[in-house]
């Protein structure tokens, strides 16, 4: 039984941290609006609404447990460095995870946003998400336009990211 339980664990644990290879599945419209992200950085400082209200936003969950999250982190900050001169701000939530072990995470790969510190994975409830990584495209009215289930790279996302701010 404690087998079959281990199995089950792994199979979803693994399953809820990879990309799906489905056609159509990787990239959703979004939906709602943003929910309020305002809470302690694994930076060491706060976040509020007013560092993004307005801007186009992308808001990444995210854990140093996660495989593809961590293969995803360097494209993250390219595209985030790239768009920051176009108003584009980028929001990390660092979801169910040690803080230590996150502020080593975000000083390894010199992370230029701000990251929320959520370890009882209270945002994942808001965005309604299942697995990581999960990326949200926001637009500058604040509401989710584009929804990327699992990994990303540089490519998709800075796409993503000219459509919406091509589309005003």
């Amino acid at each position: 039984m404690r087998r079959w339980l281990t199995l089950v664990l792994s199979l979803f644990l693994l399953g809820a941290c990879t990309r799906s290879s489905a056609p159509g599945v990787g990239v959703t419209q979004g939906s709602g609006r943003l929910p309020v992200l305002k809470g302690e950085t694994v930076q060491g400082g706060s976040l509020d609404p007013s560092y993004y209200e307005g801007q186009v936003t992308v808001v990444n969950f995210w854990a140093t447990w996660c495989g593809p999250c961590e293969e995803e982190q360097p494209d993250l900050v390219d595209v985030a460095n790239e768009y920051s001169s176009r108003g584009v701000v980028f929001v990390g939530v660092n979801y169910r995870d040690n803080l230590a072990a996150a502020k080593t995470w975000v000083d390894r790969f010199d992370v230029p946003y701000p990251s929320i510190f959520d370890p009882s994975g209270s945002y994942a409830d808001d965005f309604g998400f299942l697995g990581l990584p999960d990326t949200y495209i926001v637009d500058a009215q604040g509401t989710i336009v584009r929804t990327i289930v699992g990994q990303t790279d540089a490519a998709e996302l800075s796409g993503l990211i000219d459509e919406v701010l091509a589309a005003g």
